[in-house]
């Protein structure tokens, strides 16, 4: 996805992290501001403008806002790198008023659906996340390889 298409829908993203609770908790827009700041994430977008009308459009109807970032997810193009800094912002938002509601969870787990990275990645980067729950892939699976060779071991029929 071409960069400067890229960071408008982060700053999208973000925005959405900010409302998805229906509470603009000012720690919030700080922690935004300050990954602004302190990251080449959003250089060359000016956040101050776009900020306040879009959390304004996006509390106004938060589904349609959300919808609207879903089916962009959807068609991108993004590498490996742009779905890190998706979860990595979005989860950096909703933990910077030091509450994570469901909707909140809810939300990253929503991203997650529309982004192709494997788990293996994102908790090599993130650790264990126990509410971010894992992507269905036709890679993973429920059973524990090593759980299940000790149930189809013959000893163990007796």
């Amino acid at each position: 996805m071409e960069k400067t298409k890229f960071k408008e829908l982060l700053l999208d993203i973000s925005i959405c992290a900010i409302a998805c609770d229906g509470d603009i908790d000012d720690r919030e827009i700080e922690a935004l501001k300050n990954i602004e700041k302190n990251t080449p994430y959003f250089s060359g977008v000016d956040l101050s403008k776009k900020l306040e009308s879009s959390l304004k459009k996006c509390l106004d109807n938060l589904e349609d806002f959300q919808k609207n970032i879903f089916e962009k997810l959807k068609s991108a193009k993004l590498n490996i790198i742009q779905e890190l800094m998706i979860l990595e912002i979005s989860m950096r938002i909703i933990s910077a008023d030091e509450i994570e509601l469901e909707i909140e969870k809810e939300y990253i787990n929503n991203l997650r659906g529309y982004l192709e990275i494997e788990d293996f990645l994102i908790a090599e980067r993130f650790g264990d996340i126990d509410y971010l729950r894992p992507k269905n892939s036709e890679f993973n699976s429920d059973i524990n390889p090593a759980q299940e060779a000790v149930d189809n071991n013959p000893i163990n029929d007796k």
